[in-house]
């Protein structure tokens, strides 16, 4: 633990045990890379998220280690729930419900938009994505035409290079991606959507390898037909509260 704060990990326990199954409290990965501007905001995004009804695991990336240690990573966000990528295995992504980014890059979008899946993180976010998970970003760290440029005196490039840093952002929606200017907007979004939850193909594989016969859908939550298939097939019921 760090100072009074308490241990990330035994929150996510207490709301395992609170909530059954963890229905209705959000399990989020967050993947943190390094970037030369945006990581401040990420760091409060990452402090505010800490605050909601969210179970949220951190991995940081390699290269994010060779800039900071694990001690002052989680001194910085506040959360000591904190992973090497090699934490990101078959079993963390059908476990997760939300895969948040609270730093974007310019590597990371670059690699996104390539497909480049040698890098664990963008291979994770695009095995997210083709799975139907849920997937947001914090811009600043991308958008020229964001503040946190003109606050770093990084908004005097020319209009060729910040046109195509924008048009990407564009590029990354049309992938599935929601990006979002504030933490305000991505947390509200968060809040959103665990108000909509959707029980996907990947919740009744998860039940099965768990060997459940089993799920228990709440009344507002939305039942794919993918998982209704899936569900059948391995006979598996899904009950509504």
């Amino acid at each position: 633990m760090y100072g009074a704060r308490q241990s990330t990990v035994v929150k996510n326990t207490l709301l395992e045990l609170l909530f059954s199954e963890g229905k209705g409290v959000p399990r989020v990965t967050s993947l943190l890379t390094y970037h030369f501007t945006g990581m401040e905001e990420g760091w409060m995004l990452l402090r505010e998220a800490g605050k909601k009804r969210i179970r949220m695991e951190i991995v940081a990336e390699g290269t994010l280690l060779q800039h900071f240690t694990i001690t002052s990573l989680a001194a910085a966000c506040r959360h000591d729930a904190l992973y090497p990528e090699s934490f990101l295995t078959e079993d963390v992504l059908w476990r997760t419900d939300y895969i948040l980014i609270p730093v974007l890059s310019f590597s990371l979008v670059s690699d996104l938009l390539r497909f480049n899946d040698q890098r664990t993180l963008v291979r994770f976010i695009l095995q997210a994505l083709l799975n139907g998970k849920k997937v947001v970003a914090l811009s600043c760290g991308a958008n020229p035409f964001h503040p946190v440029f003109a606050n770093k005196n990084l908004n005097l490039g020319t209009d060729h290079i910040n046109d195509k840093l924008y048009s990407q952002m564009t590029q990354l929606k049309k992938m599935g991606i929601k990006v979002e200017g504030s933490d305000n907007s991505v947390l509200s979004w968060l809040e959103e959507k665990k108000k909509n939850a959707v029980i996907t193909e990947a919740d009744v594989l998860q039940a099965l390898k768990k060997g459940r016969k089993f799920i228990t859908a709440e009344k507002h939550e939305i039942i794919t037909p993918l998982a209704r298939d899936a569900a059948k097939q391995h006979k598996i019921s899904i009950a509504r509260k």
